[in-house]
């Protein structure tokens, strides 16, 4: 009943709720060893890249933030049977982002020296959550029990968001100018996506007053607005047939788009020995997940305008006290409600969470580097009064050692919410095991705000990789410089 009264508060008054938290491979930006997933951080980092080819045929990723729940007794050293899940108390802002993704059949090719491709398959999903700003104490059981607890709350007001879709991308990238001062690659990244679930709840100026009600203290909803929409697809499952059959029409309601990812960088040779893609500083900057996801409201999806005298907190109590599917939500919506609209049978977008990400990766020393990168957000420009979702990340620095067999990597990043974290990452052979906050690992109350991520990526071994360079330059014509730089000559289009 506990879980049931919190819905219902966000979906009413606002109150936030609970949920866990892309694309992030935070160890790999910037590195020679990305290969395809470079691609996924900016389209032009899959040219400069010292190997033929790689094939990443699985790689998975999550991470969340939030301040508005608390996991006790839980780490991934020590994980717990006695775990519990608890909503912070306190007088703030609450707010929870997280994204996932599934990376599959990955990979990239060097078509020449100057050209490079790369192409794959994924799942993808974000949810955040923001509210105003309430107080919440483990005492609160209901709608009447909040009023109570904020008795002169400003508006209440808070926004969920939630999107999930699978998508397959293409990714040309070649070099489009090389002076001796560097090398100027850019790349595209074309996507077709199909929008698998879509969900959101908004609330805005919802107000509540003293009144004195049926010879004792109580509140009255005087105004607000509130929408509660989500994808038809998921009114699929509860129609009767197999699940083989469910799935169909759950696919059937889908519908597809298209985005894109474009980007440049700018590399200075660096010198080093036989290695033609060696380099003393890269520079690049790209736009990421420009686009958005097409989604057909379920009939249970309603707009309310809250201006219907005499509601009173024990009348949203007990209107909204047994709700046990998305219909009874609408319903009761529309029985407190003075004016509603059913969104039923019409489309809505959810834009995907479009930023400018800067990214600069300096060799500081023999198989030691130093990446920075700042992520700006703009979704809430590019989709302004419309629905979009965002990536939580804003800036990092990560230190790394790597060599071709071996990498340590140590990422400190802070996200969009101010929330400092120190990760780290191992990949040894084809495997990539990182975690975003350590605090995962070692502390039993930080699971809330961390994720981890894991990769498996092949490419040809050194006696091959030497072999197919050999054949590659006699076809070229050995194009090389003497300072073992690629060729720094006349500027190349």
């Amino acid at each position: 009943m506990a879980n049931r009264f919190l819905l219902l508060v966000s979906l009413m008054v606002a109150t936030g709720s609970s949920s866990l938290i892309a694309q992030n491979y935070q160890a790999l930006h910037g590195s020679s060893y990305a290969g395809s997933l470079g691609a996924l951080n900016n389209p032009a980092s899959i040219v400069h890249v010292p190997f033929a080819w790689d094939i990443t045929p699985i790689a998975v990723q999550a991470k969340h933030a939030t301040n508005a729940l608390v996991v006790n007794n839980f780490s991934l050293l020590s994980p717990s049977g006695t775990a519990t899940v608890n909503l912070v108390p306190g007088n703030e802002k609450r707010f929870l982002m997280a994204n996932q993704d599934l990376r599959l059949l990955n990979a990239r090719f060097r078509i020449n020296t100057n050209s490079a491709i790369a192409f794959g398959a994924s799942i993808r999903s974000y949810q955040s959550i923001k509210t105003a700003a309430y107080n919440w104490q483990d005492s609160i059981t209901g709608i009447k029990n909040f009023m109570q607890a904020n008795p002169a709350a400003s508006p209440i007001e808070a926004a969920l968001r939630a999107t999930a879709w699978a998508e397959v991308y293409g990714t040309y990238a070649r070099t489009i100018a090389e002076t001796e001062n560097g090398i100027l690659n850019a790349g595209i990244t074309v996507k077709v996506s199909r929008a698998l679930g879509g969900a959101y709840i908004t609330a805005d100026n919802i107000n509540y007053t003293p009144a004195f009600i049926h010879n004792q203290n109580g509140f009255l909803l005087n105004s607000g607005d509130a929408a509660f929409g989500y994808s038809s697809n998921f009114d699929e499952f509860d129609n009767g047939g197999t699940a083989a059959e469910k799935r169909k029409r759950f696919m059937k309601k889908t519908w597809s788009t298209v985005s894109a990812d474009i980007g440049a960088e700018f590399i200075i040779p660096g010198q080093s020995d036989g290695d033609e893609y060696a380099y003393d500083l890269k520079i690049g900057a790209s736009l990421l997940d420009i686009g958005y996801n097409n989604y057909q409201y379920s009939t249970n999806s309603v707009s309310a305008t809250f201006n219907k005298t005499g509601i009173s907190d024990s009348l949203l109590d007990a209107t909204f006290q047994n709700i046990e599917s998305a219909y009874q939500i609408s319903d009761s919506v529309a029985a407190v409600a003075g004016s509603v609209t059913n969104l039923g049978g019409k489309h809505f977008h959810i834009f995907q969470p479009t930023r400018l990400v800067i990214n600069a990766d300096k060799r500081i020393g023999n198989h030691f580097f130093i990446n920075a990168e700042l992520t700006l957000q703009l979704a809430p420009a590019f989709a302004a009064n419309k629905l979009f979702v965002r990536d939580m990340k804003l800036a990092s620095l990560t230190p790394r050692f790597e060599t071709r067999g071996f990498g340590v990597y140590l990422p400190a990043t802070l996200n969009n919410n101010m929330q400092f974290w120190l990760g780290g990452a191992l990949r040894a052979g084809p495997v990539l095991l990182g975690v975003h906050n350590w605090a995962n690992l070692f502390s039993n109350n930080k699971m809330q705000n961390g994720g981890a991520y894991l990769a498996l990526t092949f490419r040809p071994g050194r006696k091959k990789e030497e072999k197919e360079s050999s054949a590659s330059d006699r076809i070229r014509g050995g194009r090389k410089s003497g300072k073992g730089g690629r060729n720094l000559g006349c500027p190349t289009f």
